[in-house]
């Protein structure tokens, strides 16, 4: 075999193993190209029958007629040499796919449709195959064109023959016949057929996700409102993962439209707007595409946002489906563009089909506006895509302050220099010159920034600073950053001068206390900013609010957060030009949550994402609404934690920042701490998709993975969290790095807490390994965890030895001060005592484990650990002693809450059974009062 034939053969067994996609198709195309090449007819044959698959299964209808076409006259110019079948390709079977492609493209004649209908008929009958699958092509041929008398003549001849290896797989088969029943108006029987799908778990390349898509209407309509909503989740990951899955979208965005999720709806449209141009030769899936465009966009148009810029509209070749010049798109004007263009579609196909089926479709569409099912997915705000417009400036000085904050908030160095035009009069060109500089800074303009520091000089000469200005022209670009990166030294000589201006020595202090390598300890650095605000209050300098902002935040470094909330706060009562104040907000709300002070935060992380909206960084509003979706997520609001990370997501895709990866990660997080895991799986697995992506964003993507398999678990999912705890465990630890080898020893954990949960032992394996990389790399504490974990799984699966790895836990914890997880692995030890009825041990570990759990302030496991005591002095009929025990659990519990209200009970039940009837009673009435 040649070197070539032999890389070919590489390809294709190499593509064999991956999963279809862009990946796949490429290498199989090169397998191809180089089939061409070489010359190699036998290998190019096997090569193209292998691109039919990959083109079909990856939306690529054109590649998919080509190689069909190609390897259809090889085969009927030489059959020996060219068969049927190569390995697991057949020509026999792709015959259904392109029937199927045929039909579903108007500009192919209904003559041409039948003729490759009728051809595929005559091809099995002579190669003495079944015709289930041939009937099952025409069924489905004949309902997509709304010819429901051919096409149950069609269901009932294949339903006359017996499943033969053509026929369509089970999940197919039962798909298309719910299409066919619900084509026709009878949705319970397409809903029969499709619970039989989910109940008999079948599924093929398409299914379930295609036939769960397609149920969601009927499922609304037969009021299974909780089952639509699951199956929205599962079908649209299935959907989003699947190399020719954009073609289910259409469902879920008429279902987000009818159920009032508008703003999910428009999320996920402009997510896969990118899709809409692929595979031009597939009308019918962009029929159906345009349709779900038009009925989602007019609802979001009637909830009021009809004004909104549809993201990803402006794209050249989406522009070119409309045909239509590239630009964003509003709300309104795309709903109306594809009606327009689905109404074309329309045209064309009934025509071909010879009625109004099509036209029907879309008259059907635009009923649904009428139709409202109240089931919320998620609670999204619509963040618009413009963001503030500035107030036009009606001074000079106002022309300069937007200039500032242009340049400083919004990075927008052009934008900022156009503002700076025309000069404004002598008296603000120090200032002028200022913003200039600023503007070099931010651009590393080493040369434009000493000439704006000689223009400003000139300019205070001419005010009469002329000491003021020779000061500032010496020392140059010693008093600015970038550019003075190496020159504490020099600052510090500077500041020994006796001679400096106040302005000038203000500014070099605070050029040496913000330089990132001064060398300064952290007490020198209070004491120059402390020098540089008192100089600046005496002088009443135009620097104060900005000095008492770094004063602010170098308190807060050196551990005063007091002091430094109190200055900042002083600050925030001036009257501050905006770009200092959302400085200062910002300082202030981190420090608030690291001072534990959360609804502080919160209210200044809420004011600072609203000043940056009206200013209109879209960039620092990502960055604040996240703020305060952290201190929401501190405060113990998940809700709001959530909303405010979804305006996070919002801004960041509006405005492409670099945060958008680790925006959709925390959303993802706190999507899932709110309970809301189908959510947070799309959310966590776009982060890890961006983050893999990206340039050095393998760990991150790691990371991202592991919570996805943790909302994968809750979500039940659990053969995609097995895969994903499996895969993050081998990459992690392959690594090599500390926290990856961390990241691979929680994998692991998780993993073993999966297989648990579904009574495998085989979870002893997957503690015994994250144990095992947690001694390797001296992990402590995950030493002392794994022990934990491995000593109960043991336990679970009927080894006692797990008690020794209980006992070499709580030691690894006591080395580590984990007082917490000392007291909860005491716990679990004395329950899994007790469940040995061995209880006389268990006993005194309970009560050992109520002191440690009450020692770290947690009462509520303490009650618990008391409340396992008392149970077993009940059960080795010790019941007087027991009481005690009751009691004092309850005494930890607050009153009227679940636990001491079931505690409440069992104990009353426990004195009745004492004849303490009396005892009992009173308990009783404290539950009921």
């Amino acid at each position: 075999m040649s070197d070539t034939a032999t890389e070919i053969e590489r390809l294709l067994d190499d593509s064999d193993m991956m999963a279809y996609g862009p990946e796949e198709s490429a290498m199989v195309a090169d397998a191809v190209r180089l089939a061409q090449e070489s010359g190699e007819d036998d290998l190019l044959y096997k090569a193209r029958m292998r691109q039919i698959a990959s083109a079909s299964m990856t939306g690529d209808s054109d590649t998919m007629f080509t190689a069909f076409s190609w390897c259809l006259g090889r085969h009927d110019a030489d059959p020996a040499r060219f068969p049927l079948e190569v390995e697991n390709n057949d020509l026999l079977w792709y015959y259904k796919w392109m029937a199927e492609a045929v039909a579903l493209n108007p500009a192919f004649p209904q003559g041409q449709v039948d003729q490759v209908l009728d051809d595929m008929e005559r091809r099995y009958r002579a190669a003495g195959v079944g015709l289930s699958g041939v009937w099952q092509a025409k069924m489905a041929n004949a309902t997509a064109a709304g010819r429901f008398a051919e096409a149950a003549e069609f269901r009932a001849a294949r339903e006359q023959l017996p499943r033969d290896d053509y026929s369509h797989c089970e999940a197919c088969v039962r798909s298309d016949d719910a299409d066919f029943h619900r084509a026709r108006g009878d949705e319970a029987t397409a809903l029969e057929l499709f619970d039989e799908i989910i109940e008999n778990q079948v599924q093929c390349g398409s299914e379930p996700e295609r036939a769960q898509g397609n149920a969601l209407l009927p499922l609304l309509r037969a009021g299974r409102f909780e089952e639509a909503k699951a199956h929205h989740f599962r079908s649209y990951r299935a959907a989003a993962a699947n190399a020719d899955g954009f073609g289910i979208m259409a469902t879920h965005l008429v279902f987000l439209a009818v159920t009032g999720n508008t703003e999910r709806g428009l999320s996920l449209l402009e997510r896969h707007i990118g899709e809409l141009p692929k595979d031009p030769l597939d009308v019918h899936k962009r029929f159906h595409a345009l349709v779900s465009y038009g009925v989602l966009l007019d609802a979001v148009t009637r909830s009021g946002h009809g004004e909104v810029e549809v993201r990803g509209s402006d794209m050249p070749d989406v522009a070119a489906v409309f045909g239509l010049e590239p630009r964003l798109r509003t709300v309104a004007e795309l709903a109306a563009e594809s009606w327009r263009v689905a109404g074309e579609i329309a045209e064309a196909f009934d025509a071909r089909n010879g009625n109004e089926h099509y036209a029907t479709e879309i008259q059907r569409a635009r009923a649904l506006a009428d139709e409202r099912h109240d089931l919320p997915i998620e609670t999204r705000m619509f963040v618009s895509a413009e963001l503030a417009e500035p107030t036009a400036p009606a001074t000079p000085a106002e022309r300069l302050e937007l200039a500032e904050e242009t340049a400083l908030l919004k990075d927008d160095y052009d934008a900022a220099a156009q503002l700076l035009e025309e000069l404004p009069e002598p008296e603000l060109l120090p200032r002028y010159h200022n913003t200039v500089l600023a503007i070099c800074r931010g651009r590393e303009d080493r040369d434009g920034a000493l000439a704006a520091i000689k223009a400003r000089a000139e300019a205070l000469r001419a005010l009469g600073q002329v000491r003021q200005a020779d000061q500032e022209d010496e020392l140059g670009l010693l008093l600015y950053g970038p550019f003075n990166a190496d020159e504490a030294a020099g600052l510090r000589a500077a500041l020994e001068r006796t001679d400096l201006e106040p302005e000038v020595r203000v500014k070099a202090l605070i050029a040496l206390v913000v330089l990132p390598d001064s060398g300064n300890d952290p007490a020198t650095d209070l004491d120059l900013v402390r020098e540089a605000a008192a100089i600046a209050e005496s002088a009443q300098l135009e620097q104060l609010p900005t000095v008492r902002l770094v004063l602010g935040s170098v308190l807060a470094g050196v551990g005063e957060a007091e002091a430094a909330a109190e200055t900042l706060d002083a600050l925030l009562a001036s009257d501050l030009e905006r770009r200092i104040r959302v400085k200062a907000l910002e300082t202030r709300a981190r420090l608030a949550g690291g001072m534990g002070d959360f609804e502080t935060g919160v209210r200044l992380a809420d004011e600072l994402l609203d000043l940056h909206t009206t200013i209109g960084a879209r960039s620092w509003a990502s960055s604040a609404a996240m703020l305060a979706a952290h201190l929401f997520d501190d405060l113990g609001r998940p809700d709001e934690a959530v909303h405010r990370a979804q305006v996070a997501v919002r801004h960041a895709e509006l405005g492409d920042t670099d945060d958008l990866n680790s925006n959709r990660y925390w959303l993802g997080r706190f999507l899932l701490q709110s309970g809301e895991p189908d959510l947070a799986m799309e959310s966590l697995d776009a982060a890890a998709a961006g983050f893999a992506g990206s340039e050095g964003g393998g760990a991150a993507a790691l990371e991202a993975r592991y919570w996805l398999g943790l909302a994968a678990r809750h979500a039940q999912e659990l053969g995609t969290a097995y895969g994903i705890f499996a895969e993050v465990a081998h990459f992690a630890a392959e690594a090599g790095e500390d926290t990856l080898v961390e990241l691979a020893v929680r994998a692991h954990l998780a993993l073993g807490d999966l297989l648990v949960s579904v009574d495998d032992p085989n979870a002893v394996d997957s503690y015994q390994e994250a144990l095992r990389l947690a001694r390797e790399h001296a992990h402590l504490e995950l030493v002392a965890r794994g022990l934990h974990q491995l000593g109960q799984s043991k336990i679970k699966f009927g080894d006692e030895l797990g008690l020794v790895d209980l006992d070499a836990a709580i030691e690894a914890g006591q080395e580590a001060g984990q007082d917490w997880f000392v007291a909860d692995t005491t716990d679990t030890k004395a329950r899994a005592l007790a469940s040995m009825e061995r209880g006389e041990e268990a006993i005194p570990l309970a009560l050992t484990a109520a002191d440690g759990y009450a020692a770290v302030g947690d009462e509520g496991s303490a009650a618990m650990a008391e409340l396992l005591a008392a149970r077993v002095l009940n059960d080795l009929g010790r019941s007087d002693e027991s009481v005690g025990m009751y009691r004092a659990s309850l005494q930890r519990l607050p009153e009227g809450g679940q636990a001491h209200t079931g505690v409440s009970l069992e104990f009353g039940e426990v004195l009745e059974k004492l004849g303490r009837a009396v005892e009992a009673a009173e308990v009783r009435a404290a539950v009921t009062d």
